[in-house]
C-alpha cells in the first residue's frame, strides 16, 4: 500500500535525523477488540465482529526534553470487510510540549475530535456529516502555554478511506483550547475547517466545506459531559450540527451512557437520542444501549457490546 510505504519513510528518515541524540526510547502496543450483538428493527439481529484494531507507538526522548513519537494504527471493521490504516504518523515534540510538528496520517484539530473517539461507543457524533473525516494526509502544527493550547493543520482532504495522491483537495483546520483553573474541571475550544474534501466512495468528487465549531467538556462530581455545534455551508447548503454526551458514574465500574445529536443539512435533518449501561468487570467492559433515530428516521436499535483491549508496554 502506497499510503504505508510513504509514512514508514518518513518516519524512518525522522527517526535517523534524531538518532545521535536519542536518550532512551519507550514502545506501546495495543489491540482491541470490539464484539456487537445487534436487534435493529426492520431487520433480523446479527452477531458481528464491529472492529478490530492494532496500534504501535514508539517514543523517543533525548536530553534536551525533545520527543519523537512514531505511531500506527490499523482497523478492520464490520467482520473484517473493511480494512484501512486510520494513523500513521511522526510527531516531534518540543520541550514539556510547549510545540510539536506532526507529518503523516493524524486525527484533525477539530472541537471534540481532538482527544475524543467515539468509534468504540455505541453512538455516533456528527463529524462524519460535517467533515466527512476522523484523521487525513498532511501536516500539523501544535503548540500549548499554560492553559491556552492550539493546533492548524494542511492536509489532503482524502481522509483515511483513500490513499494519498499529489497535490489533493487541500482543507485547513484550526482549533484553539482554553482550559481554565487549576482542576482542569472545564475546558472549551473554537475550531474552523475550510476546503475540499473526497467523497466517501469516489476519491474524485470533492465537498467544500467552510464550518466553524465551539466545543466543552466539563466533570462535575460523577458527571463527565461533552458539548459540541458547528455551523456553516458543505457544498453550498447551510449545514449545522449539535452534540451532547453525558456520563454518570453509579458505582464503581459501572457508568451511564446518555448522548444526543442532531444534524440540519439543507432541507434535511436527522437526529439521534442513545441511552445506555457500561460495566468494567476486570477482562473487559460491557456496553449495553438503545439508540432511536439517525439517518433512517424513527428507527429502533438495541445493542450489546464486549470490548477487549491488549496493552503491552516497554
Amino acid at each position: 500500500m502506497r499510503t504505508v510505504g510513504s509514512a514508514l519513510r518518513l518516519a524512518a528518515l525522522a527517526g535517523a535525523l534524531l538518532a545521535p541524540c536519542a536518550a532512551q526510547a519507550a514502545r506501546y502496543v495495543g489491540i482491541d477488540a470490539d464484539v456487537r450483538f445487534e436487534m435493529l428493527e426492520g431487520e433480523r439481529s446479527r452477531a458481528r465482529l464491529h472492529l478490530l484494531g492494532a496500534s504501535v507507538r514508539e517514543t523517543i526522548a533525548d536530553s534536551r526534553g525533545d520527543r519523537l513519537i512514531l505511531f500506527g494504527m490499523v482497523e478492520a471493521r464490520d467482520d473484517l470487510s473493511e480494512v484501512m490504516l486510520h494513523e500513521l504518523y511522526a510527531r516531534h515534540k518540543g520541550p514539556l510540549g510547549a510545540w510539536a510538528v506532526t507529518v503523516g496520517r493524524f486525527r484533525l484539530p477539530y472541537g471534540l475530535m481532538t482527544d475524543f473517539d467515539a468509534s468504540r461507543l455505541l453512538y455516533g457524533t456528527p463529524h462524519e456529516t460535517m467533515l466527512g473525516m476522523e484523521s487525513d494526509n498532511g501536516a500539523m502544527l501544535s503548540v500549548a502555554r499554560g492553559a491556552v493550547n492550539g493546533a492548524v493543520s494542511l492536509t489532503q482532504g482524502y481522509g483515511h478511506h483513500h490513499p494519498p495522491r499529489l497535490p489533493g483537495h487541500g482543507i485547513a483546520m484550526a482549533r484553539v483550547g482554553v482550559t481554565p483553573g487549576e482542576t482542569e474541571e472545564v475546558s472549551f475550544g473554537l475550531s474552523a475547517a475550510y476546503g475540499r474534501t473526497a467523497h466517501a466512495h469516489d476519491a474524485e468528487m470533492t465537498t467544500r466545506r467552510a464550518l466553524v465549531g465551539a466545543d466543552a467538556t466539563f466533570y462535575a462530581g460523577r458527571w463527565l459531559g461533552r458539548v459540541e455545534a458547528s455551523a456553516g455551508r458543505i457544498d453550498g447548503r447551510t449545514t449545522s450540527a449539535g452534540f451532547v454526551a453525558l456520563d454518570a458514574a453509579l458505582a464503581p465500574g459501572l457508568d451511564l451512557n446518555l448522548a444526543a445529536s442532531a444534524i440540519l443539512n439543507g432541507p434535511m435533518s436527522a437526529d439521534e437520542y442513545f441511552a445506555g449501561l457500561t460495566w468494567r468487570p476486570r477482562w473487559l467492559n460491557v456496553r449495553g444501549g438503545y439508540r432511536h433515530g439517525g439517518v433512517d428516521e424513527g428507527r429502533h436499535e438495541v445493542t450489546l457490546q464486549a470490548y477487549r483491549l491488549f496493552a503491552l508496554g516497554s
